[in-house]
């Protein structure tokens, strides 16, 4: 058991977006019988301003302060350009934020995942955010549903990122600091159209920007493929953690988030209002490095399995992921009695 552990027409949260990428990458959860799903909110859309507003300032949003226990559910969209329309989630990624028990666990969860999407049958867990969009329950509520009820516990927020998203909030903070275990060769990575964008890194310590950092978090050229992914993009939200924590970069990163608001506003997706962003992002970044843990829903809890229409999938295995999940997320701690 390893526990080292994505409708482009609802338009997000302009500085909601960097302090969402801020609490997925500074912080860097396996199939448990269905539970009851909770009732979602309803999503909060953040729309661009009309743009007479455009020139006004934008206050920084005020830090609630709030100490219960909170999941999100990381999308990362697999659009190659803006006329791309493909609304499949390339990456998914929970995240579970204890703030009163100084706690952060993360779960990675392949794509290629074989599910029950509520009322859709079996699929790809990565189709559900697009099956969302399509039968008008909202992508996000779809896919907060059907992660809720393929491990069994609940999932209170979500938010989408495209590949534009990332890159800017990566180069936002200075790139990052990454020690690439191998060399890595892809000369067939795609590009933002119908060809080959070839990359090449080389094994050591270094320095990588927005482009190249997601170029590493995507490319499939190593021996472990999806499950080697996993792990690559854990280990560049650690390091974009690292570089926040050791540089003290988020408070002026907060008071920049005006301008990142109007950067990123066709690119994010979230359910979550500004105040709660900013909330779990500073919360985020008080949880110290060994209070950080990190999981994926790996080789040990899966097998192949190819579909009556030859689809190549993976099938979970109910019991190593149900061990997974409970290991990762303890349920809290009964209250002790009251004596009387």
């Amino acid at each position: 058991m390893n526990i080292s552990i994505e409708k482009r027409g609802r338009r997000a949260a302009r500085n909601a977006g960097w302090a969402i990428l801020t609490l997925a990458v500074s912080v860097l959860t396996a199939c448990r019988p269905a539970a009851v799903t909770p009732v979602p909110p309803t999503p909060t859309i953040y729309r661009p301003l009309p743009t007479f507003f455009k020139t006004q300032p934008t206050p920084v949003p005020k830090r609630q302060t709030h100490s219960e226990a909170s999941t999100l559910l990381l999308l990362g969209t697999d659009r190659r350009g803006l006329n791309d329309s493909s609304d499949n989630t390339d990456a998914l990624m929970l995240v579970h934020l204890d703030p009163s028990a100084g706690r952060i666990a993360v779960l990675s969860i392949p794509r290629d995942l074989w599910v029950e999407i509520p009322g859709h049958g079996d699929a790809r867990v990565n189709t559900a955010y697009a099956l969302g969009e399509q039968d008008g329950t909202g992508g996000l509520i779809l896919a907060r549903e059907t992660i809720s009820a393929t491990l069994g516990i609940p999932v209170h927020h979500a938010a989408l990122l495209d590949f534009h998203a990332f890159v800017t909030l990566v180069d936002a903070i200075g790139g990052v600091d990454v020690d690439v275990p191998y060399a890595i060769s892809d000369p067939t990575y795609p590009d933002d159209d119908a060809g080959y964008d070839p990359f090449y890194l080389p094994a050591g310590e270094q320095n990588i920007d927005g482009a190249t950092a997601l170029r590493y978090a995507r490319t499939r050229a190593t021996p472990g493929s999806d499950f080697d992914r996993a792990a690559r993009q854990q280990q560049l939200m650690l390091a974009v953690r690292d570089r926040v924590t050791q540089l003290d970069l988020l408070p002026d990163l907060i008071k920049q988030s005006p301008q990142l608001w109007t950067t990123l506003q066709t690119t994010i997706e979230t359910d979550l209002t500004l105040g709660e962003v900013v909330d779990l992002a500073v919360g985020a970044n008080r949880i110290p490095a060994d209070g950080i843990v990190t999981a994926t829903i790996d080789q040990n809890c899966t097998r192949d399995w190819t579909t009556p229409g030859g689809a190549q999938v993976l099938l979970p295995d109910q019991a190593a992921i149900e061990a997974l999940v409970n290991g990762l997320f303890p349920p809290p701690p009964a209250k002790a009695a009251i004596e009387k």
